[in-house]
């Protein structure tokens, strides 16, 4: 319970200092909304400046974005305690109610990528570790060597000109369906596998090292059983990776949605950028940022409880401080 208390206390923690650190860099940006919404001064005509100022004031007040920093910020914590992420600059909807509605789309995105990983990355890692310094263990880590050092656009767009442009196996629209969802899955999930596969073999092979399992094969046990159990004993610490990895999909997925036209999250969010909509850049950037203090919280909690070295550690704490009382 302590731990739990104290992990508690350093997510909140966290937290409050990345939406200080987010309000600043957000406001410090270049660029006035009431500008981007109205248009350029130059685009009026002359004997329309003193209305484009007066509207473009009129714009800032209603934002509250005449106001000093410190008090937009407390204003915006305060409506973040009540759940109120704001209204968007652009549409005049609420943007807890914009993000809602995509992110069924994202998450979809990231739990078809995530499976992507996991499965390629685990049997490419095992392969390789199994059969470490042969042809096909150099073939496994030359691959995955290419695809770490390939931004995912540029395998995205090569992707694209294969399966939508070359063979037309892919449809090129705005829709968030199944048949569409294959090919950027594939693509985000090719680009964080190298990294898991790396760490499966890493793992694995410590693991292959161990004692326990040499004496296993020298008594005969079957190797399968053996490999199995040490497989299982591998993937332990690749538990923070996985939860890591999809809190990276679920926030980094702007480029390939905007390069395959996925309505999800990240597309919103950097058409919103490009719109200097602060509220829902605020909004994104907040929900992501919890999203990912959640999963570091539940991975730090999950981990002390399934790894048997912590639990016996937390036992001989437990039995000292019994003794000790």
């Amino acid at each position: 319970m302590a731990v739990l208390l104290r992990k508690l206390m350093e997510a909140l923690l966290t937290l409050i200092c990345a939406t200080v650190i987010l309000f600043m860099l957000i406001r410090l940006a270049p660029g006035d909304p009431a500008v981007l919404l109205l248009g350029q001064p130059s685009e009026v005509a002359a004997m329309h400046t003193e209305v484009y100022e007066q509207k473009a004031a009129e714009l800032r007040e209603q934002w509250g974005l005449d106001q000093p920093m410190a008090i937009q910020y407390v204003s915006w914590l305060g409506r973040l305690v009540q759940l109120d992420l704001g209204t968007s600059l652009h549409t005049g909807r609420a943007v807890s109610a914009e993000l809602a509605e995509r992110l069924p789309a994202t998450l979809q995105l990231t739990a078809a990528a995530l499976a992507v990983q996991l499965l390629l990355g685990f049997w490419l890692g095992i392969v390789s570790a199994l059969k470490a310094g042969t042809f096909s263990d150099q073939l496994i880590r030359l691959a995955c060597v290419t695809l770490a050092s390939t931004p995912a656009f540029v395998t995205g767009l090569c992707a694209l000109l294969l399966f939508a442009v070359t063979l037309g196996a892919y449809e090129i629209s705005s829709e968030a369906s199944w048949s569409r969802l294959w090919l950027p899955a594939l693509t985000m999930g090719l680009a964080s596998m190298p990294q898991f596969a790396r760490m499966v073999r890493a793992n694995m092979l410590a693991e292959l090292g161990q004692t326990y399992v040499l004496a296993a094969l020298s008594r005969g046990l079957a190797r399968r059983r053996v490999i199995g159990q040490a497989s299982r004993n591998a993937l332990l610490p690749l538990v923070t990776v996985t939860a890591l990895s999809a809190a990276t999909f679920a926030s980094g997925a702007v480029v390939i949605e905007s390069l395959f036209a996925w309505p999800g999250i990240g597309k919103y969010a950097l058409d919103s950028i490009l719109r200097k909509d602060y509220p829902v850049i605020q909004g994104y950037a907040f929900v992501m940022v919890t999203l990912v203090i959640l999963i570091h919280l539940c991975v730090d909690v999950l981990y002390a409880y399934i790894d048997p070295r912590l639990q016996r550690k937390r036992r001989q704490v437990t039995r000292g401080v019994n003794e000790h009382a």
